[in-house]
C-alpha cells in the first residue's frame, strides 16, 4: 500500500457519518420535508412535488457538517414574481418555529436550523432538461445524474475530496469562499475516477484547463472565462468553474502537489496558517473596520468584496503599493477589510515623467497641466521631467478622506454603516473580524507550503 494510500485509508473515518449520524440526520430531514409537505399541500395550482437535493440526497454529505437542502417544484407557468415571492414564503412559513432567515443567490430562499441541522428551502421550476427557467431548475437534475452514476465507491472518493477541499480552506462556491462545490467535486471524481485520481489530474492542470465527462461543443467552451472551465454534465453550455476564483483554482493545483508530494493526514484536518512574527509587515497593514446592518450573507458578502477591490485601486491609483487584500465580515455587524502596502506613508513629492522634446505640443500641454512644480528639467532620455507635490502621503489619512466620501470610493453606498475605525495593523491591539483580516494577508498557508 503507497503512503497516499495509507492517508487516505485513515482520512475515511473523519469523512463519512457513523450510523447514528445518518439516522439522526436522516429523521431531521424528514421532520424538515413534512413542514414543507404540508405547507404546499393547498398550492397544487402552482407546486407540484417536494424533493431532497444536495449532498444529503446524494449521499456525500460530511462527517458533522451535514446541509439538507429541500426543493420545492413550481410549475413553468407561475411568473418570476410569484415565484420569488414562493421563494420567500414557503420557507418562511414552514420552518417559522425554527427562526428562518432569507438568503439569496440568484433568487430567494431560506435558511434555518433545525436540531441544530442547516435547512435550505428553495423553489425551482419543474422543466425538462435544457429547458431552464431559474438557476435552481438545474438542481434535482445534478442529483438524479450523481445518484445514477455514483456508487458507495465514489460516494466515498467525493467524501475524501471535500474534506480535503474544507481543509484546504476552498470548499465552497459562496461569494465568500470562491471555491469548489460539492458538485464540482461530485463531477470531478466522475472525470478522474477517484480522490487520488482528481489530485493526480489537478498537479498538472494547464492554463485555461477543460474539465468534462462527456462531449462538449469547442466553440462554446471559448467564450468561458475562468481559470478552470468545468462542464456541467446536465448542461454543457454551463461552466462550473465560474464561480471557482483564480486563488481557490491556485490554492488547489499547489496542495494537490504537495499532498502528492508529502502524503499527510493534516490535509483532511482543520487548515492552520503560520504565525502572526512579521512585525515589520504589520505596521504595513492598513486596517479598515466598521459596522454594516444585518440582512442577508450573500449581499453583505458581494458587497465587500466589491468594495476591498475599489479601496485597493484607489490605493493603487494614489501610488500606495497593494502587495494583498482581504474582507471578513461576521455576516451579523462587523465588518473589516485589510491591506498589506510596502510602506504606510509615501516622500512628499514624486516625479511626473513628460513627452520628448521632439514632441512640441505634447510637450506645451504637459507643461500647463502641471500646477506649481517643485523642480522641472530634461532627463538622459531627452524627456521633460519634474518634481510635484503627492496629495497624499498617509495611507489612513488618505482612506479616510476617501470612504469619508463613499460616492467617489466605489464603496457600496449602504455598507458601511458606523463605527469607522482606520489604523494599521500594529497601531494596536486587535480582535474579532479585524485580527481575521489582518491574518489574511500577512501569514502563509502552512499546508501548501510547508
Amino acid at each position: 500500500m503507497s503512503s497516499v494510500r495509507a492517508i487516505v485509508a485513515k482520512a475515511l473515518p473523519l469523512c463519512e457519518p457513523s450510523p447514528s449520524e445518518e439516522r439522526r440526520i436522516a429523521a431531521v430531514a424528514q421532520e424538515a420535508k413534512a413542514l414543507v409537505d404540508k405547507q404546499v399541500a393547498h398550492m397544487s395550482h402552482m407546486v407540484v412535488g417536494v424533493v431532497f437535493g444536495g449532498s444529503f440526497a446524494k449521499g456525500t454529505w460530511l462527517r458533522g457538517d451535514a446541509d439538507i437542502d429541500i426543493f420545492f417544484k413550481v410549475k413553468p407557468s407561475v411568473a418570476v414574481e410569484k415565484f420569488e415571492e414562493l421563494g420567500r414564503s414557503v420557507g418562511q412559513d414552514a420552518l417559522k418555529a425554527h427562526r428562518p432567515r432569507m438568503r439569496y443567490s440568484d433568487h430567494p430562499y431560506v435558511e434555518a436550523f433545525v436540531k441544530n441541522v442547516r435547512i435550505n428551502v428553495v423553489p425551482c421550476y419543474d422543466v425538462e432538461q435544457g429547458k431552464w427557467q431559474s438557476a435552481a431548475d438545474r438542481s434535482p437534475f445534478h442529483t438524479e445524474f450523481i445518484g445514477r452514476n455514483f456508487d458507495d465507491e465514489k460516494r466515498r472518493q467525493a467524501r475524501l475530496l471535500k474534506k480535503f477541499l474544507k481543509a484546504t480552506g476552498i470548499y465552497g462556491a459562496e461569494i465568500s469562499t470562491g471555491g469548489f462545490s460539492g458538485y464540482v467535486s461530485e463531477v470531478l471524481v466522475l472525470k478522474y475516477g477517484s480522490f487520488e485520481g482528481v489530485l493526480n489530474a489537478a498537479a498538472d492542470w494547464q492554463e485555461r484547463q477543460v474539465v468534462s465527462v462527456g462531449d462538449y461543443d469547442p466553440d462554446i467552451v471559448k467564450g468561458f472565462i475562468s481559470p478552470i472551465v468545468i462542464i456541467d454534465p446536465v448542461d454543457s453550455r454551463r461552466n462550473l468553474g465560474t464561480a471557482i476564483s483564480p486563488e481557490s483554482a491556485g490554492r488547489f493545483m499547489l496542495a494537490a502537489r504537495a499532498f502528492l508530494d508529502r502524503p499527510s493526514i493534516k490535509f483532511f484536518k482543520k487548515s492552520q496558517r503560520g504565525p502572526e512574527t512579521k512585525k515589520k509587515l504589520l505596521q504595513n497593514v492598513l486596517v479598515v473596520e466598521f459596522s454594516h446592518r444585518e440582512r442577508s450573507p450573500d449581499i453583505v458578502w458581494g458587497q465587500l468584496k466589491r468594495s476591498v477591490n475599489a479601496v485597493a485601486k484607489q490605493l493603487e491609483l494614489a501610488d500606495f503599493a497593494v502587495l494583498r487584500s482581504s474582507c471578513v465580515t461576521d455576516e451579523k455587524k462587523s465588518a473589516a477589510m485589510a491591506f498589506l502596502l510596502e510602506s504606510m506613508t509615501l516622500p512628499p513629492y514624486t516625479k511626473k515623467k513628460g513627452p520628448e522634446v521632439f514632441r512640441r505640443n505634447d510637450t506645451a500641454r504637459f507643461l500647463a497641466g502641471k500646477k506649481k512644480p517643485l523642480v522641472t528639467w530634461v532627463d538622459k532620455e531627452m524627456r521633460v521631467a519634474m518634481l510635484v507635490d503627492r496629495k497624499a502621503i498617509d495611507a489612513r489619512k488618505f482612506a479616510k478622506s476617501l470612504l469619508q466620501k463613499a460616492e467617489n470610493s466605489g464603496v457600496a453606498k449602504d455598507l458601511i454603516a458606523g463605527k469607522l475605525q482606520i489604523y494599521s495593523g500594529s497601531g494596536r491591539k486587535v480582535k474579532g473580524v479585524a485580527k481575521e483580516a489582518i491574518s489574511e494577508v500577512v501569514s502563509t498557508e502552512r499546508l501548501i507550503f510547508g
